[in-house]
């Protein structure tokens, strides 16, 4: 077979090595089988094979056709004879004759010979030069008639199908079965259709059979359809003694008769029972089942089995074609964190005519569980702990220690044991809390727990560590000279974990040291120890600690020490000289010695000419039990007045007190003293005027000594 270089240039003669062939080069004429007022022309498109008067044919596609340069040849039918009269200058049969020559050039690589008549050689030659610049063209649409599925498998005794026939542009669609089968257009095979028959385009069609099995070709569907020019038609294969016939192409576009065929596989069929049987201990317990049962395309199924089923159940599935494979699988067993599943799935069975049986068995059984121990160390002492051991026994035999070191920090400690049976029961118990001088510890052991089938199941034990409670011993301790004449002393306790207590030590108390202690302080108190009340009076002064802060520690005895030193207090020596008498006033200076068994020397002097009245020194700080004596060294008597003052006083000083001393000067005039009256200074002055001067005097003597009364104070 040559195939022809579409764009190679048409030689002027056969060129060398081509054989001769002689040919009918024309249209050829056909009608439709069933109706023979349907017609076309046709041009051959394969030299070398022949055909025959009565040739059945059939649409076909250009790939189905196997031949070259279709889309030239197309071309040539859209330009050219019969659909348009060219090329011109020729008669029809020279116009049918160059248009297929023209063709064979492009499926066979056909040349005129030279002795064609040259008006033809002419023309086919123009026409392939025309196809060769504007082709090729595109495949045109095929006739539409076609039935959907093209084939169909159904079990005997059924009916198969549907079957949808369609046509494009037709409004009836004649159909046809084999003698044996019948047409129904209904699934349930109750309204049968006459044979052949007229359908409308879009309808459903079942069909029933002889009961035969086998796969034939069984529902026919024509349609006469609009056909365009360059659809093919292809040798039927139905004519006895042909086995191939020329390849057709539709000359130009006409009505036609177009046909689709179906097949039909009627097969024998058996029944399919599936049954789901269960052994073990934990029957019932497992989950939702499914099996999954494959006979091949169009027969797979499901069989769903609920949660907790506890006997055998049967599934049958029917119409199964016999000797189809069958394979039970099971997708989901039903196993559960609970339970464990073992099937004998997947297993396989070949489906008979009489039928066939697949039993899955599962074999369902507890899961193991296990057990996580949580050991949690909590308080406010965790970390200062000894050791931890905790003993872990169970009843299937598992015997453990857990141990956390000494030391360990609050927090979880885990500890887990797998594969445990179900039912198991366990118990962890504290061997070792921890508990030591300086924390005490709070356990909730012993924990006992169940495991549960295929559950991690939780036992926890936790021990709560706190330090121990301190104390504080607290020692108040009175000393100093004046010890015993204090007030009450009480002291103020205040811990922030909320001991708030008073320390009383009665007054007049002895020297000494007084305690007191406070029991079960959380230890990390912080205690403060205040001073209320020193015992401070009037008698005495006390010198008090400083308040003391103090932490208490676990298990231990804080010291809270604290003094009183109580001294009496200093009193003080009011030394008061008295001038008196009717010549006061005209003494000399006075000066009186004050001297104290504590050291003190001094001096009081009053100026002489002082007025008659009251004049004191004071002598403060000194100490409490001192004696002083105050005696008189100058009294202030000079020629013109005599004084008489008291003999030295002595006294005792008292604490906190003002003792007083107490002198008294009486000056007199000497010549008063001898009893005699003293000439007047003056002595010419009359009455009158003495007596108005002693009135002036005795105003001013008034004023000063007014003045003068009040006593001055010293301080040493």
């Amino acid at each position: 077979m040559i195939v022809q270089n579409p764009t190679a240039p048409y030689p002027a003669a056969p060129p060398p090595g081509y054989v001769a062939e002689t040919a009918f080069a024309g249209v050829i004429n056909t009608e439709s089988v069933e109706d023979f007022t349907l017609t076309a022309e046709m041009y051959c498109i394969n030299l070398r094979v022949p055909t025959y008067v009565d040739t059945g044919y059939e649409s076909a596609t250009w790939a189905e056709s196997n031949v070259p340069n279709i889309g030239y040849v197309t071309y040539i039918l859209n330009n050219y004879h019969p659909t348009v009269a060219a090329p011109a200058g020729l008669n029809v049969n020279q116009r049918a004759a160059a248009v297929q020559a023209a063709i064979w050039y492009f499926t066979d690589g056909f040349v005129l010979g030279p002795t064609m008549p040259p008006a033809v050689r002419a023309a086919t030659a123009a026409i392939i030069a025309a196809a060769q610049t504007n082709g090729p063209v595109t495949e045109p649409p095929a006739p539409e008639v076609n039935i959907t599925p093209e084939s169909v498998a159904a079990a005997e005794g059924t009916a198969a199908g549907p079957y949808v026939v369609s046509a494009a542009g037709a409004t009836e669609i004649t159909v046809s079965v084999p003698a044996g089968y019948t047409m129904y257009t209904d699934a349930a095979a109750t309204t049968p259709l006459s044979n052949p028959g007229t359908v409308a385009p879009g309808t459903s069609i079942w069909i029933t059979g002889p009961r035969v099995t086998g796969v034939e070709t069984v529902l026919n569907a024509r349609a006469a359809v609009t056909v365009q020019r360059g659809n093919v038609y292809l040798y039927d294969g139905n004519t006895t003694g042909l086995t191939d016939a020329q390849r057709l192409i539709l000359a130009d576009t006409t009505e036609l008769e177009a046909v689709a065929t179906a097949t039909t596989e009627f097969y024998a069929v058996g029944d399919l029972t599936v049954n789901k049987a269960f052994a073990g201990g934990a029957v019932g317990q497992q989950g939702a089942i499914q099996l999954a049962i494959d006979c091949g395309e169009g027969y797979t199924f499901t069989a769903d089995i609920p949660a907790g089923t506890s006997t055998t159940q049967t599934f049958p599935f029917a119409g199964i074609p016999a000797g189809n494979t069958c394979t039970v699988t099971e997708p989901t067993t039903g196993a559960t964190t609970a339970v464990l599943v073992t099937t004998d799935a997947p297993q396989e069975v070949v489906m008979a005519d009489e039928g066939a049986v697949v039993t899955v068995t599962n074999t369902v059984e507890f899961a193991p569980g296990s057990l996580n121990l949580f050991k949690v160390i909590s308080g406010g002492g965790a970390g200062a702990q000894d050791e931890i051991s905790v003993s872990i026994s169970c009843v299937s035999g598992l015997e453990d220690t857990f141990v956390i070191p000494a030391g360990s920090a609050a927090g979880e400690y885990t500890q887990s044991y797998a594969d445990l049976p179900a039912g198991d029961e366990c118990t962890v118990a504290e061997l070792e809390s921890g508990e030591n001088t300086v924390v005490e510890v709070t356990t909730d052991a012993p924990v006992t727990v169940t495991i549960s089938p295929g559950e991690a199941v939780e036992a926890r034990v936790g021990n709560t560590v706190e330090f121990r409670p301190g104390s504080l011993n607290l020692s108040k301790s009175i000393g100093g000279a004046a010890a015993g004449s204090q007030s009450e002393i009480s002291v103020s306790i205040v811990c922030d974990s909320g001991l708030d207590e008073t320390f009383v030590i009665p007054a007049g108390s002895a020297a000494g040291e007084y305690t007191e202690t406070y029991e079960e302080i959380p230890a990390g108190s912080v205690c403060t120890i205040t001073e209320l009340a020193s015992g401070e009076n009037s008698v005495v002064e006390v010198v008090a600690s400083e308040p003391l802060v103090v932490t208490i520690e676990p298990a231990t005895a804080a010291a809270a020490d604290l003094s009183n030193t109580v001294t009496f207090r200093p009193g003080a020596l009011n030394v008061v000289k008295v001038i008196t008498g009717s010549a006061a006033g005209l003494q000399s200076a006075i000066s009186v010695a004050v001297s104290c068994d504590n050291g003190l020397s001094e001096t009081f002097d009053i100026p002489a000419g002082a007025a008659a009245g009251r004049y004191m020194e004071t002598f403060a700080e000194l100490p409490a039990g001192t004696e002083c004596t105050v005696t008189e060294l100058e009294s202030g008597a000079n020629s013109s007045v005599s004084v008489t003052t008291e003999a030295p006083v002595t006294v005792t000083i008292a604490p906190g007190e003002i003792a007083d001393a107490t002198l008294t000067n009486t000056v007199v005039s000497i010549g008063t003293a001898a009893g005699r009256l003293l000439a007047v200074t003056g002595g010419n002055a009359s009455l009158a005027t003495l007596l108005g001067s002693a009135g002036f005097l005795g105003i001013g003597l008034l004023l000063v000594l007014t003045a003068l009364w009040a006593g001055r104070r010293r301080t040493t």
